[in-house]
């Protein structure tokens, strides 16, 4: 009888030892599942801070101009070594303008009465800007390039469809 239940403790310590080496596959198994979910986890969300920086400030400036889309109210200017997009709308009776520009790391506007005075501080910053080229492609047709916090960018080009500026559009 002692031999009888040597051999029962032997073959329950060999179960034992398997069920354990089990739980530790599954365990590692678990592991190794959770470490690939988050990477990829980072990179969908890498991915999509990408897009929102660069479409965010393509799409804000798109549609700016298409409100403003008016034969001879949408120029190219420069201001303290910035390149600006203006927006010229009458209002009330009074021609105002819309500025969008990048500063300091952010897209700014600025709305102000036509032939005011302003520094490129009193704008107001819109959202942040990792980079911003505006320029016009021909006559009729705005090119905007904007980048993301890594360099990479993306690119859009408007049709004006209110036709050509009359200086190329440049002021």
């Amino acid at each position: 009888m002692i031999k009888n239940l040597k051999f029962n403790y032997n073959h329950r310590s060999v179960e034992l030892i398997l069920i354990l080496i089990l739980l530790c596959i599954f365990s590692f198994t678990c592991l190794l599942l959770v470490s690939f979910g988050s990477n990829i986890y980072k990179e969908i969300t890498k991915e999509m801070d990408s897009n929102f920086q660069l479409r965010t400030p393509l799409s804000y400036i798109s549609t700016k101009i298409r409100q403003y889309d008016a034969e001879d109210a949408i120029w190219l200017e420069e201001k303290d070594g910035i390149t600006a997009l203006v927006l010229e709308s009458d209002d009330a009776g009074e021609l105002c303008q819309t500025w969008l520009y990048e500063y300091k790391g952010y897209l700014y506007e600025l709305y102000i009465e036509k032939g005011t005075n302003f520094n490129l501080d009193d704008g107001i910053a819109i959202i942040p800007s990792y980079g911003l080229k505006l320029s016009m492609a021909n006559q009729d047709s705005i090119y905007i390039r904007s980048y993301d916090s890594n360099k990479k960018s993306m690119r859009l080009l408007l049709s004006l469809r209110s036709g050509k500026h009359e200086n190329g559009g440049f002021k």
